[in-house]
């Protein structure tokens, strides 16, 4: 639930070059008003995770080309601030290095 305490557990996808794609352009479609982008986990439940445009970019930077069908393993997690719904979105990338992505969860909606 938004706004109190972790707005997920962390969680591991696996997501290939195309549904990287689909996701960058449906946040970027709403980047204007944010929304939580639903990402699948490894059992296929979809998680609500609050993510930018630019943040979506640098995942598809992950791939190179011919990559398309191939799936990478990115790491979500969730760093709170305080329990104020603020805090940092930590993606660990296939190539180990983190992604940090401050983010105030108040200006993030359901899709």
């Amino acid at each position: 639930m938004i706004g109190m305490g972790v707005p997920f557990e962390a969680f591991v996808s696996q997501l290939t070059q195309q549904q990287v794609s689909l996701l960058a352009d449906t946040v970027q479609y709403f980047a204007d008003a944010p929304k939580l982008l639903s990402i699948p986990d490894e059992q296929g439940n979809r998680v609500a995770v609050p993510i930018l445009p630019e943040t979506m970019g640098s995942l598809l930077a992950a791939f190179s080309d011919g990559m398309e069908a191939k799936k990478l393993t990115f790491g979500f997690r969730w760093e709170d601030d305080g329990g104020d719904g603020t805090g940092t979105l930590v993606i660990a990338l296939p190539n180990g290095s983190e992604l940090r992505q401050p983010t105030v969860l108040s200006q993030f909606s359901p899709v």
